[in-house]
């Protein structure tokens, strides 16, 4: 008999927290704050921020990913920085 350990993520931007709530399979859904994780970032130019907001309304399953990723948001911005 084969087993199924399929893991279904579904991610959302919810802008009334600022924050991510990631839903796996059937458990609890975990949440990450933006405002903090933001913060944890250095910024070149103050408006740079854009990007972190851009990639949590966009592609929330991407900001979450990075966001628990040592350096992810970091390597993000400054990746962006050099594509723009």
């Amino acid at each position: 008999m084969k087993q199924n350990n399929s893991c279904y993520l579904f991610g959302m931007y919810e802008p009334d927290t600022d924050s991510i709530v990631v839903y796996a399979n059937d458990s609890d859904p975990f949440i990450i704050n933006c405002q903090k994780c933001n913060s944890s970032v250095i910024l070149n130019n103050p408006d740079d921020i854009v990007y972190l907001y851009r990639l949590a309304q966009d592609a929330p399953l991407l900001y979450a990913k990075l966001a628990l990723k040592e350096n992810g948001l970091q390597d993000y911005v400054d990746a962006m920085n050099i594509i723009n």
